[in-house]
């Protein structure tokens, strides 16, 4: 009895017409070549740029799986303010915001591509039904059998097929780029997020601390006007003269313009809150707590030690890693170009003059066969599309490196403004307690005569600047952690 293989190999060596043979060995060449052979460059992880040593640059790899492994509480850093109005807002921005929509959008997009990458891998059938009117020339039927026709109907309905063989790794390189660029485009919505929530939480900081100079400057000018209401008084007694009075008028004048361009600015905030969070900016929107206080960060410090593996939660770190990938591949293709393409075409169809018989077993037409498309003279043209692939790949990795080389660098900045800022609001508290001293004693010796008005007025601006001061210093304490959490990629989750 013969094996299955002793029968196969008969029917395919004896049973089957030459261009059936031919079919079968395109199809198990198409096989090997799917199995193995690519050209162009396989990809090699790209190495960061030289860091100092704080950094542990071995480490900085976007596809190393490490990263999973960092403080969960990065991703959700702004649960350390402890702020619920700034959670609710956060969680709005994320589901409404029309950049995020659209970053997964790009993702459906890239998606189709990549499916449609791999789709060249499987035949490609068309289907097609003609009914045409033909008249033959005279000249031709000169020359015809005298059975031809002058002029007649042809009836044709069928399946024509190709299939383009995988013998470089031309198709593997375009679907490896299709993947790569499909795994940028969620780095993208990634890297749209981390930047969106400290958009957010930064507008969030701004409002609050316009409002705290909005309170301080109201607080102020109403201190201002009991100060006026005393030199009045002192004025109406003969205790003083008109001078005074009217340098207190001034003072409290001052003030009271320094109060719109706060408000003006206060709004514009709430107008880019709102379109943060996908709504239209109109007057409507407010945070219903008015004067609210500053959020309070529970974090006391930055360790500027922290591990590299936090640069490689940077999702534009890992975005420009997935620009080499895409790019390398591209190299690839680029490289198969220039060998010669295998495709199997093939065509069964129906074709009749009478309507009557077209699905019968004489109308039945069929062909197949392979065919080699080579572009052995092209002048140049792929060597070029090679070189340009190329200089695409070392641009791609340029951008890899500067992305590195960025992070670091705002790491770095936004930890130190950090410090610093801390600092400074220490020395500002210091300034506010001793400027309230000075205001208070300068106003009681006023009312005692034992000094000038002038004290007054400089004790009293003094500590309208000084308040103004430490509001917008507290902030930019908490604009830096926003900073820092930012550069260290926080904001989403693996």
């Amino acid at each position: 009895m013969e094996s299955v293989e002793q029968k196969h190999a008969n029917y395919v060596d004896y049973g089957l017409p030459l261009s059936r043979r031919c079919f079968a060995l395109s199809l198990a060449s198409a096989t090997i070549g799917i199995a193995g052979c690519r050209v162009g460059p396989d990809f090699l992880r790209p190495k960061p740029p030289p860091l100092s040593s704080s950094f542990h640059q071995a480490s900085v790899d976007p596809a190393m799986a490490e990263i999973c492994s960092v403080d969960p509480q990065i991703a959700r850093w702004w649960t350390y303010f402890d702020d619920p109005i700034l959670h609710e807002l956060i969680g709005f921005a994320n589901q409404q915001n029309l950049s995020v929509r659209e970053a997964y959008l790009r993702i459906a997009e890239s998606r189709a591509q990549l499916g449609l990458s791999r789709s060249q891998f499987f035949p490609q059938f068309n289907s097609t039904t003609d009914s045409l009117y033909r008249r033959n020339s005279e000249n031709i039927n000169q020359i015809a059998s005298q059975n031809s026709q002058g002029s007649f109907m042809n009836f044709s309905n069928g399946i024509d097929s190709s299939w383009e063989i995988e013998l470089w790794g031309q198709l593997a390189r375009g679907v490896e780029s299709a993947n790569a660029s499909l795994m940028g485009q969620y780095e993208s919505l990634n890297d749209i997020r981390v930047t969106l929530l400290a958009d957010v939480a930064t507008t969030y900081i701004q409002i609050r601390v316009l409002q705290q100079r909005l309170l301080i400057a109201q607080k102020n000018l109403e201190l201002q006007k009991q100060t006026l209401h005393i030199v009045q008084s002192r004025q109406e007694s003969g205790l003083v003269g008109q001078l005074d009075q009217s340098e207190a008028e001034s003072n409290v004048a001052v003030t009271s313009a320094s109060i719109p361009p706060i408000e003006q600015e206060l709004q514009t905030s709430l107008y880019r809150l709102t379109v943060l969070l996908g709504e239209t900016p109109t007057g409507r929107f407010v945070l219903t707590d008015g004067f609210g206080e500053l959020p309070m960060a529970v974090i006391t410090n930055i360790s500027p030690g922290m591990p590299a593996e936090l640069l490689t939660r940077r999702p534009d770190i890992r975005k420009a890693y997935y620009d080499v990938m895409s790019a390398n591949a591209l190299i690839g293709v680029a490289v198969a170009n220039r060998y010669p393409q295998l495709t199997i075409r093939g065509n069964i169809s129906v074709e009749a003059r009478d309507l009557n018989i077209l699905y019968t077993g004489n109308s039945i037409a069929h062909t197949v066969g392979p065919g080699i498309k080579w572009n052995f003279l092209n002048f140049g043209r792929l060597k070029r599309t090679i070189e340009a692939r190329e200089a695409s790949h070392q641009q791609a990795l340029v951008r890899y490196e500067q992305a590195v080389l960025n992070a670091v660098q705002e790491v770095e900045s936004a930890l130190v403004e950090f410090l610093r800022q801390k600092e400074r609001v220490i020395e500002l508290e210091r300034v506010v307690e001793a400027t309230n001293r000075s205001v208070e004693i300068s106003l009681a010796r006023y009312e005692q005569n034992l000094i000038t008005f002038d004290r007054v007025l400089d004790a009293q601006r003094s500590l309208a600047t000084a308040q103004g001061n430490l509001a917008t210093a507290r902030g930019d304490v908490l604009f830096a952690i926003v900073k820092a959490y930012k550069a260290l990629g926080g904001g989403w989750e693996n």
